[in-house]
């Protein structure tokens, strides 16, 4: 994953979490979303005009702005369709996230494990991945999603073709005289 660690070093920066989320929420052609479109994404219900203007947006993925308003994270979820929870530092594991967000009975599962012993929850634990592989499902799953295949190759384009000097200059020199 891109994006550096949190000086603590608790998990990436906010920066390094945006640029996962581009690569997961990509559009169905393959291409990345653009800051325009995550601006675009950030318009809450009942608005016309976006949260978060596309300069934000730039700004938060590169990491120029690395203290963001509540308000600015809360948009970014939503645009990313993302928990506004994982946006914030120290949290890192986006399915758990998902999961308690999308989930009440999740929610209530989490909250019936206050109060128990170590050995209880473990066991808890072992009985899910009982069922995960009754289900033919994965004993475990990751704290950061794997991109979907693809997501990181190359996309066919033009191919760029490199003018020489003098190509260069003859053009320069042609935009000159067109003024």
């Amino acid at each position: 994953m891109t994006g550096a660690q949190t000086p603590e070093g608790d998990g990436p920066t906010l920066a390094g979490k945006l640029q996962l989320l581009l690569r997961l929420r990509r559009e169905p052609d393959g291409h990345i979303p653009s800051a325009r479109d995550i601006s675009n994404r950030s318009t809450a219900p009942g608005y016309l005009r976006p949260a978060i203007s596309h300069t934000q947006v730039n700004d938060l993925i590169n990491g120029k702005n690395t203290n963001p308003t509540s308000a600015t994270l809360t948009a970014l979820a939503r645009a990313f369709e993302a928990p506004a929870a994982y946006l914030l530092p120290g949290c890192k594991d986006l399915p758990a996230l998902e999961v308690f967000e999308s989930q009440p009975l999740a929610r209530t599962a989490v909250r019936l494990m206050q109060d128990l012993e170590v050995e209880d929850i473990t066991e808890v634990i072992e009985t899910v991945k009982a069922i995960r592989r009754r289900r033919g499902l994965a004993d475990s799953v990751a704290e950061i999603p794997v991109p979907p295949a693809g997501v990181d190759q190359p996309r066919q384009g033009r191919p760029r073709r490199r003018l020489s000097f003098a190509e260069a200059a003859q053009r320069a020199a042609e935009d000159l005289e067109g003024l």
